[in-house]
């Protein structure tokens, strides 16, 4: 696992990623159906396992009813400036 993953910038897109999907009122494998995804490909992103490429990063915001550039911003809102 390289040293990106569970990196203060990759828990504040597991962050906003998992507040999106809660707040669509999916259940993990509720939101992988959505996907078209199996559910432990959700589960591997939300346990900081999986990064999520910029493709998936749209699908992701899709499949949560939010525009790709709101959850940028609470992704950005997640990471503190040094």
């Amino acid at each position: 696992m390289g040293r990106h993953l569970r990196s203060v910038k990759h828990r504040a897109l597991i962050a906003a990623i998992v507040q999106a999907r809660k707040a669509a009122g999916f259940s993990q494998r509720e939101f992988a159906k959505e996907l078209k995804r199996t559910n432990n490909f959700v589960w591997r992103i939300e346990a900081g396992e999986r990064q999520v490429n910029v493709l998936e990063f749209f699908e992701i915001a899709r499949a949560a009813k939010v525009r790709p550039d709101v959850l940028t911003r609470r992704v950005m809102r997640g990471i503190k400036p040094k």
